[in-house]
């Protein structure tokens, strides 16, 4: 399972954004709210496009 961070727009609804990972087998794990950014992790890869009314960016969380 890959793991992707992604950087949330402002005002973004997040009940309905989990609605839609849900929809898409993806899974919320962490919302830091503070700095607006959500932790996602998916056996497919998640792109900014698929979502681009919720998030700014995606990028693979890449472990060193």
């Amino acid at each position: 399972m890959k793991t992707y961070l992604a950087v949330l727009k402002k005002d973004t609804d997040i009940r309905q954004l989990e609605k839609e990972l849900k929809k898409n087998n993806v899974r919320l794990s962490a919302h830091y709210k503070t700095i607006g950014v959500v932790k996602l992790e998916s056996e497919k890869p998640v792109s900014d496009k698929d979502f681009k009314q919720y998030f700014l960016s995606v990028e693979e969380d890449k472990e060193i």
